[in-house]
């Protein structure tokens, strides 16, 4: 994957940076813009930074309008960047949460599930355009990982690691504050360890990742039921195969976090997406099978908890992202 990007313009780029760091850390109040780009929904959060607190000051939702192609989403995210910026003139920074494979630059690799084609699309560029502003672009997972580790359910944890549970399972692991990239950028995806040699085909190619074991297909499936809404809900009345699909999914995830264990030792792992905020169902099968198989720890080292900030996690990293980028220090900060 390319990171090449011009170097006048990156030069440029981080000056701009290092003024709007002198101008905002000698500021009380700093205001960050997230935008989480969905195949329906733009989510939006503003977050503001008063003192050593995060506070969210504006969560919204507006139509991506995803189906008039890349340029018009690409414009879109613009434009709402700059009626953000309108609106709380003391932005710093924007971040924009993507589903999919990008370039360090901003240039779009792969939107699996955007109408395209987004290979070549530069979505950043536009929104510095518009706004003047460092702008950042992070992975929905990653800024829904951000989000929890620095807001949500994991605040003041140290070490924090996230499974994200939809169409496709989504990760990601915080470090101090930050979002651990590895070498290639790619870090955190969870889901595709293989648990099982023998397993299903995913759609990254590979046999026997957790991915295609654990997402809410596998779930239905499994309940015998068109939604993993609907096993959830079969499984609170007492559906012997509801139930049984909980508990073979949760087997398949604490297989992958017990890894995530021996690995990374987290002081906290959230579960994330529409089932795992339903209730206890999943988190109890996953807390089991890990109570069994993590035997390097002691069974209170075991921290699986369910996120706390819903709709807007992803918004909300995004911000966060586009803070890291403008300079903030956003390691075991508290929220209001």
């Amino acid at each position: 994957m390319s990171i090449w990007m011009p170097v006048l313009h990156e030069a440029v780029h981080q000056q701009l940076v290092r003024c709007l760091m002198n101008t905002w850390q000698n500021s009380a109040v700093t205001k960050f813009l997230g935008l989480d780009l969905g195949g329906t929904n733009i989510k939006i959060a503003v977050i503001e930074k008063i003192s050593d607190k995060w506070q969210i000051i504006k969560e919204e939702d507006v139509s991506s309008e995803a189906q008039h192609g890349p340029q018009h989403v690409v414009d879109r995210l613009a434009n709402l960047a700059k009626e953000n910026q309108q609106q709380f003139p003391d932005l710093a920074a924007v971040g924009v949460a993507v589903p999919g494979v990008f370039n360090a630059d901003g240039t779009i690799e792969l939107f699996p599930n955007l109408p395209g084609p987004w290979k070549g699309f530069q979505a950043l560029e536009p929104i510095r355009k518009a706004t003047n502003l460092p702008t950042a672009m992070i992975n929905d997972a990653r800024a829904f990982t951000l989000a929890e580790a620095i807001m949500g359910a994991a605040l003041g944890k140290k070490t924090v690691a996230c499974y994200v549970i939809g169409t496709g399972v989504g990760g990601g692991v915080v470090i101090d504050g930050k979002i651990h990239m590895g070498a290639t950028r790619g870090a955190g995806e969870i889901a595709h360890q293989i648990v099982k040699a023998d397993g299903p085909m995913c759609g990254c190619g590979t046999q026997g990742c957790a991915e295609p074991l654990t997402n809410s297909a596998a779930i239905a499936k499994l309940a015998g039921t068109k939604t993993a809404e609907e096993a959830y809900k079969n499984a609170v009345a007492g559906d012997a195969k509801a139930l049984a699909a909980f508990k073979e999914v949760g087997f398949w995830i604490a297989i992958a976090l017990t890894n995530i264990m021996a690995v990374l030792a987290p002081d906290t792992i959230v579960i994330g997406g529409g089932v795992a905020q339903s209730g206890d169902i999943l988190l109890n099968e996953i807390r089991a099978e890990m109570n069994k198989r993590a035997n390097l720890f002691p069974k209170s080292a075991i921290n699986v908890v369910p996120a706390t900030l819903g709709f807007y996690a992803g918004s909300i990293g995004a911000a966060l992202n586009g803070a890291i980028t403008a300079g903030a220090q956003l390691s075991l900060i508290s929220t209001t």
